[in-house]
């Protein structure tokens, strides 16, 4: 079967490798769609993401291809988005309700641990598929559930936020993983959301997704104007990094009121320089926010299928399987602008 395997920063090739095989309790499926995600463009663009070489890929939807022996739950044919591995339920953080921080999760999560095979590819083995294969209501089509990775991210960093009914939240970064956040927080209660990018393009699309005002966080007149809104508290009460970029953290930071929350949901290899002189007084609750549990894909779902969260604000592209280094070089270069890339293995045949 076809793949592409990360060799290290600037460095991914479309490969022949042997198709999986399900052995006893594992489940092999067949690829539709699966995402190119920030963090993949973050790793092929600079070091310190994946210091190890794998097949990408950990936002993919398909078809039950073949079960092995002992697998239930699942049937040839079903629908399913493949998601990381979950909790082992033995570790501490499984233990005291945290299992998207399972020790044992991250190096087994397809196409994000060492030397995993992940769904840049034509099938994915799922060796835990209890933990993280999850059925697509038929109401959600692949189209839709294939963005359960940058949706529930968005929805699991509200979810563990102290933000309440009526505060006042930032955004900065509406790249897909920032639409996520807007959508949800506006769905807590946020009484105004102010967000922030660069870019004209993404900021017309938090509008759509529920932002009350987007400003260009580049532009001092536009940070002015924000701060005239949140005057009454002196800042927002929670606002949340979703750009994975230093510059991005200082703009939270620096607009959220004394004593408010800082959400750091952006994945990024640079350094971020704290100086506590400045931050200490303040006594802001900086935390940090890290993927989703499998009870939050769930509701994510739910969500996408009642109609309460928009899928149709993603600008996505499709693109074959064979073209996936050329679209993470044009992702990583700023040349193509869309929430998502859906790499296709059916569009190769």
């Amino acid at each position: 079967m076809k793949a592409v395997k990360y060799y290290g920063p600037g460095h991914m090739e479309l490969i022949d490798m042997a198709k999986p095989a399900a052995g006893p309790g594992q489940v092999v499926v067949k690829i539709m769609y699966c995402g190119i995600c920030g963090t993949d463009v973050h790793a092929y663009s600079m070091p310190g993401i994946f210091d190890w070489e794998l097949v990408p890929g950990h936002e993919a939807v398909g078809y039950v291809e073949s079960i092995g022996e002992g697998v239930s739950g699942f049937l040839p044919g079903d629908r399913v988005a493949v998601g990381p591995p979950g909790d082992c339920g033995q570790c501490y953080s499984c233990n005291t309700g945290h299992p998207n921080t399972c020790s044992h999760a991250f190096p087994n999560t397809l196409g994000i641990g060492p030397g995993t095979q992940g769904a840049y590819s034509e099938y994915v083995l799922s060796k835990f598929p209890a933990n993280e294969l999850f059925k697509i209501p038929d109401a959600v089509s692949f189209e839709q559930a294939v963005l359960f990775d940058v949706m529930g991210v968005g929805l699991h960093a509200v979810r563990r936020s102290r933000l309440r009914v009526g505060d006042h939240a930032v955004v900065t970064g509406c790249g897909s993983i920032g639409l996520s956040v807007i959508q949800a927080v506006k769905m807590a209660g946020a009484g105004v959301l102010i967000a922030f990018d660069p870019l004209p393009s993404k900021r017309a699309v938090a509008l759509k997704a529920g932002a009350d005002y987007a400003f260009n966080p580049s532009d001092a007149q536009d940070v002015e104007k924000a701060r005239a809104i949140l005057s009454h508290a002196g800042g927002a009460q929670v606002s949340f990094e979703a750009a994975g970029h230093p510059a991005s953290v200082s703009t939270c930071v620096d607009l959220t009121m004394a004593g408010g929350q800082v959400m750091l949901i952006g994945s990024d290899g640079r350094p971020y320089e704290m100086v506590t002189a400045a931050l200490g007084p303040k006594e802001y609750d900086l935390k940090f926010s890290f993927t989703y549990t499998k009870e939050e894909i769930h509701i994510l779902f739910e969500l996408i299928a009642m109609g309460k969260l928009k899928t149709d604000i993603y600008t996505v592209e499709k693109a074959p399987l064979s073209r996936a280094v050329e679209k993470i070089q044009a992702l990583a270069s700023g040349t193509l602008e869309v929430a998502r890339v859906l790499l296709s293995p059916e569009m190769d045949n």
